[in-house]
């Protein structure tokens, strides 16, 4: 008989796929010189490689329009802890607006 799995054990497999998701888009950045539609093909293909499962064609433009911009779109707080994100080749200033 199997143990079921913990709320704990589910978390860590979610935060496994969430840095992994990350390198992804992490790695694509690094790569740059792509347009947005070979960003989205590219992105496409290393999920479905990763076995991460198909994201919705709304989220894929969103971040391959990063990529392409040469910004790594944050999956998550964890992810960006645990992998190396390139830093955003647009530079934006840090202001508190009242």
């Amino acid at each position: 008989m199997t143990d079921m799995p913990t709320e704990r054990d589910l978390e860590e497999v979610a935060r496994s796929r969430e840095a992994r998701l990350q390198t992804i888009i992490n790695d694509l950045v690094r790569e740059g010189g792509r347009s947005q539609p070979e960003v989205v093909e590219a992105l496409t293909r290393a999920i479905e490689a990763e076995g991460l499962g198909s994201r919705p064609e709304p989220w894929l433009d969103a971040v391959a329009d990063e990529i392409a911009q040469g910004n790594a779109y944050i999956v998550s707080a964890h992810a960006a802890e645990v992998t190396d994100v390139p830093r955003p080749s647009t530079d934006v200033p840090s202001e508190t607006i009242d």
